[in-house]
């Protein structure tokens, strides 16, 4: 996702915006403490950032319509990856914790839900990717398809997210990356479906193999350079 700052500061403006009319229920206090959390965790990260955040929440605008309960997927989004590390499998169980947290401080009742929609949604993975001829319209498929998105993006933008990607793995040698990272692209291309929900899939799914094939040449040229 981009870096430009003065995008960034417009995602910023947009999601706190977002924040305070989702959370209108609790006290400013609670408010400002835990929307100072999402800050100062999704703000540093060169992929997994506030442009990611907020382009979930465009793609839930478009698709709101189609979702069972709207207001607990939009928790959702913004606890997905609120905790976040690209090598501890244990993100998602970190991020309910989260969200228990935020429910035991406020009246929200839905935190049973959410807290589905999160663990659910850790591998990407749902009975409507892995069957050629089958489409999800959950919340959880779309939760997963919004945060996979990117994937079907065109070339160029594509590009500037696997550099983004690459880049908030730093502390990971080329080597130790490449081979990580293959192994994640080559599993999207053998499971049937990269997208679970038909609009989604419609859009995305032929861009998104493209890309992948596209970058699994990209990483094995540089693997044998």
């Amino acid at each position: 996702m981009t870096t430009d700052p003065a995008y960034v500061e417009k995602c910023r403006k947009d999601l706190a915006k977002r924040w305070n009319d989702l959370t209108s229920f609790v006290s400013d206090a609670i408010r400002e403490k835990w929307w100072a959390m999402i800050d100062e965790r999704y703000a540093p990260r060169p992929f997994h950032g506030l442009a990611h955040l907020e382009h979930m929440m465009q793609l839930f605008d478009t698709h709101k319509d189609l979702l069972k309960d709207r207001y607990a997927v939009a928790f959702a989004i913004f606890f997905k990856h609120l905790e976040y590390d690209p090598l501890n499998a244990e993100e998602a169980e970190r991020n309910e914790e989260r969200l228990r947290e935020f429910a035991a401080e406020t009246t929200f009742d839905q935190a049973n839900y959410v807290s589905r929609l999160l663990l659910e949604s850790a591998n990407n993975c749902t009975d409507a990717h892995l069957n050629p001829d089958k489409y999800g319209d959950d919340d959880l498929h779309y939760l997963i398809d919004f945060d996979t998105a990117w994937m079907g993006v065109g070339e160029a933008e594509y590009t500037k997210f696997r550099e983004a990607a690459r880049s908030e793995v730093g502390n990971l040698n080329d080597k130790d990356y490449i081979e990580r990272r293959l192994k994640v692209l080559e599993l999207f291309l053998q499971i049937p479906n990269i997208f679970a929900t038909k609009v989604m899939r419609d859009i995305y799914e032929a861009q998104a193999r493209k890309n992948i094939k596209d970058e699994i040449e990209f990483l094995n040229g540089l693997s044998k350079g």
